[in-house]
């Protein structure tokens, strides 16, 4: 068996909104209640950024204005679903169209996060970045070590 025929691994990718509003960070609940950045998974094929917006859209109702690079964090995944797995995270700074309406639009559990709700952040790596005030475009790479 040579090397094309061994079906292609490797980590997940996932783009997620950084949108911040009076010193806090907008964060979501997923089905299972775990709190994180809006956005998600990048669909086979599809641009990161169009991702992005897809996955805004959906979560709440919002379109995005405007959007910016921030960094990417590649972090552990592993769960009893998935196995062992990785996946490498695009991070956006966004502005959306219309946040005074953010409420209204999406039943998704949505809040404004100030610093000390940030313990509840996942995934692990995204939420020491963020605390830590190192996630940025002077170090747009937060390479993960199993």
């Amino acid at each position: 068996m040579s090397d094309d025929d061994i079906p292609a691994t490797g980590p997940r990718v996932g783009t997620y909104a950084l949108i911040g509003h009076d010193d806090k960070l907008l964060l979501i609940a997923d089905d299972r209640g775990i709190h994180r950045l809006p956005g998600g998974a990048v669909g086979d094929g599809e641009p990161v950024e169009q991702a992005l917006r897809r996955t805004l859209l959906d979560q709440l109702g919002v379109s995005i204005a405007h959007l910016d690079f921030c960094a990417v964090v590649e972090h552990d995944i592993t769960t009893l679903e998935h196995g062992h797995a990785s996946e490498v995270a695009f991070l956006f700074d966004v502005t959306l169209t219309d946040l005074d309406h953010l409420a209204d639009r999406r039943p998704t559990m949505h809040w404004w996060a100030d610093e000390p709700d940030l313990a509840a952040l996942h995934p692990e790596a995204i939420r020491n970045g963020l605390i830590a005030g190192t996630l940025s475009a002077d170090k747009p790479w937060w390479a993960w070590t199993p």
